[in-house]
């Protein structure tokens, strides 16, 4: 039997959501695997292409919910790994888009 590789390009998964269309209400509602697709689809269209261009990226380890909030505990990746600037500035970028399309419980963690 012939192995394959695991599907990792969370990209084609998410090009079926529409992140105009989310509400606060329905990423509240949604499960934790939608959830993870609904986060991941805004950071396709609304973050990942500014890092991709300075040679960096973003992975999304964790999704928990705690109380009220939704945190979401990420890693920088390339140069956003080694970057003065991701521990504040990118970071509060990232944060606040995240709030914009998904509510203001949101929080968002470096690992």
């Amino acid at each position: 039997m012939e192995k394959t590789a695991p599907d990792t390009n969370h990209k084609e998964q998410n090009e079926t959501i529409d992140v105009e269309t989310i509400t606060e209400a329905s990423f509240k509602a949604a499960d934790p695997e939608q959830k993870r697709k609904i986060i991941e689809a805004v950071l396709d269209k609304d973050v990942r292409p500014m890092l991709i261009m300075d040679g960096g990226n973003i992975e999304v380890l964790d999704i928990k919910e705690n109380g009220e909030h939704t945190d979401i505990y990420i890693r920088y990746l390339g140069a956003c790994s080694g970057c003065a600037a991701s521990s504040l500035g990118t970071l509060y970028a990232i944060g606040n888009t995240l709030r914009q399309k998904l509510g203001e419980n949101i929080r968002v963690s470096p690992v």
